[in-house]
């Protein structure tokens, strides 16, 4: 092989003495050598027939120089290793061959064409479908302990009956890096960025020398050749590969995703050949394809970080306002957390898929039922025997799809045998632990026969087995699910406690100890897990806002001991206090530094009106809010507090433009005038004149103000002395 210039994607092979017998073709007994097919690192490659079945062989005769006897060793012991994995799309070893200090390991002689040469005229599926085959070989070659170390498309071929076949599998093999100078033999242009660094080859090595053999199928080009630029050691060290779609746009994006994630920098990050087996099965399939890309998250986050702080100069000179800059930042965000197989957050969900959910929430409520309201009926042991063999069922059916790679769907069984747990634990627990009294009201389904102590124990340790799983796959699914059971234990336990009576306000206090999910949710952000801490945030806003509903219809007032309020004006006041803490809230949440907090509090603004004008409004409706006292005084301490609110909302308008205090400004007004005449304190003539005339006038005052304010300003501009005045 001639010199490689200044190319280094060309083969690297260790310089070495010439063979004793140079020249000369080596003899086998039983096999007859007819030309030689070409030379590579380990030795020639020949064509030859066995003599004894009369058919083709190649026949690789390694070098036979004695210093590379160790090595030459290692080699056919790789190869009679290989011979034994019976892959189709691994060439087939017939055997291995030593005579007269030569050695040789007899192949199947395949005829067809290299990759390279046919991937130009395939279609992105057909080229799909070849490299599903070699990532299925290149899997049961991992599974066996071997790996091929210079995958690239030379050793790739179709054959006329499309038939792909993977050539030299096992036979790559590395010298001791102290042998050798540099400590590397292959090519680079194919080499893992650990294998340029001068580590050894592992099976996240051969996932990057396919990643880029698959770019180069798709797109005709190297992912690190830059500029036109033959790929070099420094470029793929960069860790920067092109995206085949800037190429390609009609590559499929499923494809791409599969293809950047082989590529991914670190062999951690890159998934195992079964993984990319699996994921191109459901490409071709037509199903969804779930595999995180970080070359595609790094190429994003770079430009992403950058608009992001070009928006947030927009923001500070007033370009965008606060709510589109933290939309934008929001759209981002899912853009970088990339696709989950939560349902409200993948970007695709077939039919099939939709399919297994409806059918797993089947069997799960049958579990539920079973274990809980019709257990009675039921009776032993299908009251404890059905949610158990569900939990059993959804378990093995999650562990032989973990098993197959199929990643789509293994949270659904493994989180629907975790959600089944919880009835089987109730089941089982009351079927020989905790039998509620039949004489107490305060189990909460003590009438079908189950104790607080087993719903409480059963959800606890599923919320365990939960969040274990999560923290073992890091699927947001499973925080999702925690989130669930983390609600289901919290309430369990209020109702041992018996804050859960709903009588006074016990149990308003109680539903707002949910808010702590907040510090789960706040732990998951300091972690930089935002899509973990999101179910978390919502269910503690919910907490909060299903709290202070209950606390204000306790009503609060009665509950704090004022007794002299009438029903409206009691639960209207109880309702516009807890209205005013969430606007609080809500306040407070839009300063927040988090996103998502300040997300959650244009929710509590859209709900805060509804509660403290809703409260103010009922409470406005009685002559007396205070037992005891009338006349037009009452009434008007009765209207006064909600034609305040009305003008709160419009300050805040003012002050900070946001649709929902608009909509509450403008439905303030209106009820302010129904107001007004229902409680009989301006007729309706004298209403309809005087909502006209004030009307007119705030409008004129308003209209002559601003333009009062124009002139003052061309009249201050026109002082201004111009810089052309002498």
């Amino acid at each position: 092989m001639g010199p490689a210039d200044d190319d280094d994607t060309v083969d690297f092979i260790r310089d070495s003495a010439p063979a004793d017998d140079e020249g000369a073709v080596p003899e086998f007994p039983g096999y007859s050598i007819e030309g030689e097919l070409g030379r590579g690192g380990l030795g020639i490659v020949y064509r030859a027939r066995d003599l004894t079945l009369n058919r083709p062989v190649a026949l690789k005769v390694l070098s036979s120089h004695q210093a590379d006897h160790e090595h030459r060793q290692t080699v056919l012991e790789e190869a009679r290793r290989t011979a034994a994995l019976g892959d189709r799309c691994i060439v087939t070893i017939y055997g291995v061959l030593e005579y007269q200090g030569h050695s040789a390991i007899a192949m199947e002689l395949v005829d067809g064409h290299e990759l390279q040469n046919v991937s130009s005229v395939l279609e992105p599926r057909q080229i799909a479908k070849i490299i599903s085959e070699v990532a299925g070989a290149v899997s049961s070659a991992h599974r066996a302990g071997i790996l091929h170390r210079d995958i690239k498309p030379q050793n790739i071929v179709v054959t006329p009956a499309h038939e792909v076949r993977i050539l030299d599998f096992g036979l790559s093999i590395e010298v001791d890096s102290t042998d050798i100078e540099d400590g590397f033999s292959g090519t680079i242009a194919y080499a893992a960025p650990e294998r340029l660094r001068g580590e050894p080859a592992t099976t996240a090595t051969d996932i990057f020398s396919l990643g880029v053999l698959f770019h180069e199928a798709l797109t005709g080009r190297h992912p690190y050749a830059k500029l036109g630029k033959p790929p070099t050691i420094s470029s793929i060290l960069a860790g920067e590969p092109s995206l085949p779609r800037e190429h390609r746009p009609e590559i499929p994006e499923d494809l791409e995703r599969i293809c950047l994630a082989c590529l991914s920098f670190k062999p951690e990050d890159r998934p195992d050949a079964g993984e990319v087996h699996y994921a191109l099965t459901c490409f071709l399939a037509g199903q969804p394809v779930q595999m995180k890309a970080t070359v595609v998250k790094n190429h994003l986050l770079n430009r992403i970080e950058e608009h992001v702080s070009e928006v947030g100069k927009w923001r500070s000179l007033g370009l965008v306002a606060d709510q589109e800059h933290d939309q934008i930042r929001w759209q981002y965000r899912r853009v970088l957390e990339g696709d989950d197989l939560w349902p409200t957050e993948t970007r695709k969900l077939r039919a099939g898929e939709l399919g297994i959910y409806i059918s797993i929430w089947a069997i799960i409520c049958s579990a539920l039922l079973a274990a809980g309201l019709y257990r009675e009926d039921v009776g032993s042991p299908l009251r404890w025997l059905i949610p158990l063999s569900i939990t059993i069922v959804l378990a093995v059916s999650g562990a032989i799809t973990q098993q197959r790679s199929m990643n789509r769907v293994t949270p659904l069984f493994i989180g629907g045998a975790i959600l089944s747990l919880m009835p089987t634990l109730i089941s089982v627990l009351t079927e020989w632990v905790w039998i509620p009294e039949s004489t107490t009201s305060s189990d909460w389904l003590h009438r079908s026969g189950v104790a607080n102590k087993s719903i409480f124990m059963a959800s606890l340790l599923s919320l365990i087995a939960s969040v274990i799983r999560l923290n073992i796959t890091g699927v947001s699914f499973f925080a999702w699910l925690s989130a669930v059971l983390f609600v289901i234990t919290q309430m369990s336990l209020l109702l041992m406690m018996g804050f859960l009576k709903w009588s006074d306000g016990a149990q308003a206090c109680g539903i707002l100890s949910i808010s702590i999910a907040w510090l789960v949710g706040t732990g998951f952000e300091w972690q930089h897990r935002p899509r973990f801490a999101r179910p978390f945030h919502w269910i503690g806003a919910a907490g909060i806002i299903l709290g202070f509903y209950l606390l204000g219809s306790v009503p609060m007032l009665t509950w704090f001991g004022f007794d002299s309020l009438s029903s409206k004006a009691a639960w209207g006041w109880s309702q516009a206090i807890a209205g005013s803490v969430m606007l609080v809230v809500g306040l407070v949440l839009d300063r927040s530094v988090r996103l998502e907090r300040r997300r959650i509090a244009k929710y509590f603004e859209w709900i805060c009106p509804v509660f403290l004008l809703g409260g103010l409004y009922r409470a406005a409706l009685s002559k007396s809010p205070i037992l005891g006292w009338e006349g037009s005084a009452a009434t008007w301490l009765a209207v006064g507090p909600f034609i305040l609110a009305v003008a709160m909302f419009i300050g805040l308008t003012a002050r900070r433009w946001k649709s929902r205090f608009m909509i509450s400004s403008m439905a303030g007004v209106a009820l302010s005038l129904h107001l007004l005449q229902a409680q009989e304190l301006v007729s309706k003539k004298g209403l309809l004149v005087s909502a006209t005339a004030l009307g007119v006038l705030f409008t004129a005052f308003f209209y002559f103000k601003m333009e009062l304010a124009t002139k003052k300003t061309k009249s201050v501009t026109a002082d201004v002395p111009s810089i052309h005045d002498d």
